[in-house]
C-alpha cells in the first residue's frame, strides 16, 4: 500500500518537481508534464516540438550603387553581447526544459534516451517508444477487459484495486456495481452465503469498493472461524 501511494505521489509531481513517468501511465503523464512545464514558462512547451530558440537580428538591405549590387535584407544570429533580456530568458528555456524532462524519466527509460541532444529529440523519442498506435491501444484494452472478467482472488492477493486502476487508465471504465459484483464473486465458496445475502439486501450499485470491503471486514472473524474449522483459502484482500 505504501509503495503504491509513493508511486502515485511521484507520478503527480509538485510545483517544483516534475511528475515521474510511469510506463503504464504515459498518456496521463503527458498531460501532467505539459501542465507542469506551462507553469514554469508559457513558451517552454514550444521546445517540445521545435529546436532551441536562437536570437536573431534583421540586417537591413543595401541599395544598389554604381559599383555594387543590391543586397536584400536578411536575418542572422546575434552575438551573445547583443542579447536583450527577452533573448536571455528564451535562450535559458532550452536547457531548463531538457533538464526537467530528464528529471521526470526513470533510469530504465533515460538509458535509452541519453543520446538525445534537445528537448525536441527527447519528446519525439518518448512518443515513438511509449505512445503506441491505435492497434496497440486496442490490444491493451482487450487484454485488460479479459483480465478484469477473469479475475480470481487468491490467498494474500492485493490486486483488485490495481486492476481497476489499470483498466481506467486505458479507458475501460466499470460501474460500482460491476466492481462490487466481481469482487464478491472472487471471494470463494466460504463467503458464498454472506455475499448472496449482501447482493439481495444491500444496494451494491451505490456502494464503493471501500464501503463494501468495510462491511465484509466487520464479518471477517466469523469467516476466519469457519476457515479454521474446515480449512481452505481466505481471500478478503482488496488492496
Amino acid at each position: 500500500m505504501a509503495i503504491n501511494s509513493n508511486n502515485a505521489f511521484m507520478s503527480i509531481g509538485s510545483q517544483s518537481k516534475p511528475p515521474t513517468l510511469i510506463h503504464e501511465e504515459f498518456q496521463q503523464w503527458k498531460i501532467r508534464m505539459v501542465n507542469f512545464l506551462e507553469g514554469i514558462h508559457p513558451r517552454i512547451t514550444e521546445l517540445l516540438h521545435n529546436p532551441p530558440y536562437i536570437p536573431i537580428k534583421l540586417i537591413p538591405s543595401v541599395s544598389v550603387t554604381a559599383t555594387t549590387s543590391e543586397v536584400p535584407e536578411y536575418y542572422q544570429p546575434k552575438v551573445q553581447t547583443e542579447w536583450d533580456d527577452q533573448d536571455k530568458e528564451l535562450v535559458s528555456l532550452a536547457p531548463k526544459c531538457k533538464r526537467l524532462l530528464i528529471m521526470a524519466l526513470p533510469n530504465d527509460i533515460f538509458m535509452s534516451l541519453d543520446h538525445c541532444i534537445s528537448s525536441q529529440d527527447l519528446w519525439s523519442e518518448l512518443l515513438r517508444q511509449l505512445e503506441g498506435g491505435v492497434t496497440t491501444l486496442k490490444n491493451n484494452r482487450t487484454m485488460c477487459i479479459n483480465e478484469y472478467h477473469e479475475f480470481k482472488a487468491n490467498e494474500g492477493e492485493s490486486l483488485f484495486n490495481i486492476l481497476i486502476s489499470k483498466c481506467r487508465r486505458i479507458g475501460v471504465i466499470r460501474t460500482n456495481e460491476d466492481n462490487s459484483t466481481l469482487f464478491l464473486k472472487s471471494l470463494g465458496t466460504k463467503w458464498l452465503h454472506l455475499t448472496m445475502s449482501m447482493k439481495t439486501n444491500m444496494d451494491i450499485e451505490m456502494m464503493s469498493l471501500a464501503d463494501l470491503y468495510g462491511s465484509l471486514a466487520t464479518l471477517e472473524p466469523q469467516i476466519l472461524q469457519l476457515k479454521s474449522s474446515i480449512g481452505g483459502p481466505l481471500a478478503l484482500r482488496l488492496w
